[in-house]
This record gives C-alpha cells, sequence and structure tokens, in this order.
C-alpha cells in the first residue's frame, strides 16, 4: 500500500488513484462531451439552412464556460493535492 507524505496529504505510490481528481476529471470530460453535442447541432443546423442556427451562440458560450470551470479545477486539483498520477 502506498505511503502518505504526512506534510502535503500526497500520496507517494502511483497505484492509487484520487477519486476526487477522478471525478473533476470526470466532470470535464462531461462538460467537453456536452460542448461538442451542441457544436454538432450547430453544425447540422447550418448543414440543413436553418436560419436561426445562431440559437446555439448563448448555449456554446455557457458550454465553454463550464468547461473552463471544470477543467481549472481539475487542475487546481492536481497542482495542490500532487496526484499528478492515475
Amino acid at each position: 500500500m502506498p505511503e502518505q507524505d504526512r506534510e502535503s496529504g500526497a500520496h507517494t505510490g502511483t497505484a492509487e488513484v484520487c477519486q476526487e481528481k477522478q471525478h473533476l476529471s470526470n466532470e470535464f470530460l462531461e462538460a467537453v462531451h456536452e460542448m461538442n453535442v451542441l457544436l454538432k447541432q450547430q453544425t447540422l443546423a447550418l448543414i440543413e439552412g436553418d436560419p436561426d442556427f445562431s440559437r446555439f451562440d448563448l448555449l456554446l458560450h455557457l458550454a465553454q464556460e463550464k468547461k473552463e470551470r471544470t477543467k481549472y479545477a481539475w487542475i487546481a486539483h492536481v497542482e495542490s493535492h500532487g496526484c499528478s498520477g492515475g
């Protein structure tokens, strides 16, 4: 079983998976997926000649903000917790 650095709380072994890191990674991946779905829908609307294809712009803006929030939460966790492996 990996040892834990008492000062930082970081695990020194690579076999241990940080559950919070995994959770934040999953949130980021979900945000990327949501954004891709919206981009696909907007692209299809444009291809199909939908004159209101720009209705996706606000949704895409919100999805981009969510993607950025989740990405930086994940990065901040990894940097502060020291759980870069797994």
